[in-house]
């Protein structure tokens, strides 16, 4: 492999968590006013129209063999769907910096379903990396307390279960996603397979609840939505895509390096209202580097 085309499919990864991460901070910045409810169901709809329209322009229809893309519709119920649903409402309560680490555990529901369900061996670094992400998280989730400024003294605790459930949704959600990449699909059509059938299901939830009013906002945070929307769908493309060229040890834990973009990007521009403390930084790097275990060594 030449030294550009081994340093493709790493940029790509690298930009694949500044997506995400790009996406998680127009959403803190657009739910400011707007509700997760227009947040959830706006970003949706935009990943649904912008990955349709590529798959259609690109691959065309291929649908013959419809049965074979069941598993990404089952994936979306999980993640996007509720993954987002408990990550913007925990981002609405708690701020990006905290809710992000917490709600990147999932590689160790990942790698507890996989020896549960799948047949795969964890090896002692990846035991490892798992305490390392719960050591992290826990870390983080304590703080908040001590900073005057905006702290968890104002909301309650019981918030921190809202990131928590969006690791179990994703972590849920990689499972279907594993074995419908295995019958094989294209990255962006299999994209939006899963976002569609999010959508669809957030669209029966805010029928049946009379949600609909609540799918409002102004014209700035509608811009930041559709923003948010189009990252959040550049996101697993880049990812799939750089699985194409690069191993998944390679690739896997530099897409997990979102939370730093996060901080990055949050520190920037939205620092006022987000909790910084040394405690956050280490916990945050703490969880970082326990994904990378997980995700390069878990898996014997």
């Amino acid at each position: 492999m030449t030294d550009v085309s081994g340093a493709l499919p790493i940029g790509m990864a690298l930009l694949s968590a500044l997506m995400f991460a790009l996406t998680f901070v127009f959403v803190r910045v657009g739910v400011k006013s707007a509700s997760t409810t227009t947040a959830l169901w706006l970003t949706l709809f935009v990943n649904v129209v912008f990955l349709w329209g590529w798959s259609l322009l690109v691959y065309g229809w291929q649908f013959e063999q419809w049965w074979e893309w069941r598993y990404f519709f089952l994936s979306g119920v999980f993640a996007p769907l509720l993954g987002r649903l408990f990550q913007f409402q925990g981002m609405a309560k708690l701020g990006a910096n905290i809710t992000t680490p917490l709600t990147l555990t999932h590689p160790v529901i990942s790698v507890v379903l996989a020896i549960l369900f799948l047949g795969e061996e964890v090896t002692w670094l990846g035991l490892l990396g798992a305490l390392m992400v719960v050591l992290g998280s826990v870390v983080v989730g304590m703080q908040g307390g001590q900073n005057a400024t905006r702290s968890l003294q104002s909301v309650s605790r019981v918030y921190l279960l809202l990131p928590l459930l969006a690791s179990l949704s994703y972590g849920i959600s990689i499972v279907f996603r594993k074995i419908g990449i295995d019958i094989g699909s294209d990255a962006v059509t299999a994209a939006a397979v899963t976002c569609t059938s999010s959508w669809l299901f957030s669209t029966l939830y805010v029928l049946a609840t009379g949600s609909v009013g609540e799918i409002r906002c102004s014209r700035r945070e509608f811009g930041f939505f559709v923003l948010a929307g189009i990252f959040s769908s550049l996101g697993p493309v880049l990812l799939y895509a750089a699985l194409q060229f690069e191993g998944l040890v390679v690739i896997a834990p530099l897409a997990a390096t979102t939370p730093l973009f996060v901080l990055l990007v949050s520190y920037l521009f939205i620092r006022a209202d987000e909790i910084f403390t040394p405690q956050v930084f280490a916990g945050t790097f703490a969880t970082v580097a326990g994904v990378i275990l997980v995700t390069a060594y878990g898996l014997a």
